[in-house]
């Protein structure tokens, strides 16, 4: 059994841990002194623009699937730009290294729930499901209960006559 909304779901946890390392790679530069383009400073804003909008689509449509933690939303405020790395407060750099992974293995764990629900979901087998969906209606229930009932009249009907004559026959021999 596939659930469709359940599938969307995981495509959508993927494409944000796809952005999440884009943003690692970032941030590892930062952290390391790198310098940075004018065109690389617009990507980075791109990116947690991008990180920002996923983000709370993600935790909207997974609602109680997801644990809402804004660890993420943290570290973007925490970096307004590129060139904001050079004037970070000493520790900075291991807090947003810290919370970059936290966030990263929590996605994880998010993206092992709803692959394992998948799992579940796809070990169902749907006739089983539709019958007991169907057999669960009590119309159905009495329906079948009659058809069964007015089968074994019909049966006792023919058969009755025929065991009735079989035993005569064997009582004249």
């Amino acid at each position: 059994m596939r659930d469709q909304r359940l599938d969307k779901n995981i495509g959508r946890v993927e494409e944000f841990i796809e952005l999440w390392k884009q943003l690692s790679q970032f941030l590892d530069r930062g952290l390391r002194g790198g310098t940075f383009t004018d065109e690389e400073e617009g990507q980075f804003l791109q990116l947690k623009s991008q990180i920002a909008q996923q983000y709370e689509l993600l935790m909207t449509t997974l609602g109680t699937e997801a644990e809402r933690d804004d660890k993420a939303l943290r570290l973007l405020n925490n970096t307004p730009s590129l060139m904001s790395f050079k004037d970070l407060r000493e520790g900075m750099d291991k807090r947003l290294t810290s919370e970059w992974h936290s966030t990263y293995i929590s996605l994880q764990a998010l993206l092992g729930r709803l692959k394992g629900r998948q799992a579940q979901l796809a070990s169902i087998n749907s006739f089983a499901v539709a019958m007991r969906g169907v057999f669960a209606n009590p119309l159905v229930l009495v329906f079948v209960a009659l058809m069964a009932g007015y089968g074994v009249y019909r049966l006792a009907d023919d058969i009755i006559p025929k065991i009735i004559k079989v035993v005569e026959e064997g009582e004249r021999k």
